[in-house]
Order: C-alpha cells, then sequence, then structure tokens
C-alpha cells in the first residue's frame, strides 16, 4: 500500500468535488459576462474576466486530477454536478457596472466555497488543501481587483 492509499478518500472526495463544480460555474458565468458586456468599460473588463476564466479552469484541472489521483472520479458534466452556490445571472446584453456587480458576486461566492473547503482539507488532506490555497491566492487577488472597481475613489 502506497502512502496516498492510507488515506481515505472518501472523506476529501466530496469536499475536492465542491470546489470543481463551483469553478466550473465561475468560468462559465464570467465567459457569459465577457461576451453580453456593454459600456465604457469594457475593453479592460472584457479583458480582466477572461484572465479570472483562465484562473478558474487551470484551478478546476488541477482540482479534478488530486480527485483522480487519489482514487475518485472526477465530474465535469454540467449537468451531472450538484447544486452550486454560485448566483445564476441573467441572460442577454448587459452595462458594464451591472457586469461587474454579478462578477463580484459569483467570484465572492466561489471563494466562499474554497475556503469552506480549506478549512474541512486542513485535518484530513494537507496536499488538497495545498491546491485549494493557491487557487485561492489568485481567486481572493482577483475579487480585490474586481471590488475596487465598485467602491468610489471620493472617499
Amino acid at each position: 500500500m502506497t502512502s496516498i492509499e492510507q488515506h481515505d478518500p472518501t472523506k476529501q472526495a466530496p469536499i475536492l468535488q465542491s470546489c470543481v463544480a463551483a469553478s466550473i460555474d465561475l468560468a462559465l458565468s464570467f465567459k457569459h459576462l465577457h461576451w453580453n458586456i456593454r459600456g465604457p468599460k469594457f475593453q479592460s473588463i472584457h479583458e480582466f474576466l477572461d484572465i479570472v476564466i483562465d484562473q478558474a479552469r487551470s484551478g478546476t484541472d488541477e482540482l479534478a486530477e488530486r480527485l483522480v489521483t487519489i482514487g475518485m472520479p472526477a465530474e465535469g458534466q454540467r449537468h451531472k454536478l450538484q447544486e452550486s452556490p454560485v448566483p445564476q445571472i441573467e441572460s442577454g446584453f448587459m452595462r458594464d457596472d451591472i457586469v461587474l456587480e454579478r462578477a463580484v458576486a459569483i467570484l465572492d461566492e466561489t471563494v466562499k466555497v474554497l475556503r469552506d473547503a480549506q478549512s474541512k482539507l486542513a485535518d484530513i488532506d494537507p496536499v488538497s488543501e495545498d491546491l485549494v490555497i493557491g487557487m485561492l491566492a489568485g481567486l481572493e487577488k482577483s475579487l480585490w481587483m474586481l471590488r475596487s472597481h465598485l467602491v468610489p475613489t471620493d472617499g
């Protein structure tokens, strides 16, 4: 038995899978916002959303590969994913200020899922916890950058 097989993967698998689901939702939702933004801040937000999408996709891949590494299947088909706490967004074109609000809400909820996962993984699987922490570092920085657009600069 190898050292990885000494751990019970059924403990961390649902935690990691919730992160996979939330990060898939994040990437899909941000892509929708990316395509449908309108307004004077279009280009900068449009391009920044792609950066976050890349972060989410990369993190999703690492988390899914961790699931497989510990001997559990990773589920990435949207119709089979559990309900995600990531807020749903409306269809159609959206003004840039609305896109920013929606993006902040989506990213904030995703960070909450990852923070919850990190605290649960701390005692059962430090390697998985480390992957979640790494993903959190990038997403929290992106959240800060998006939120900075919503804060008035006059005070």
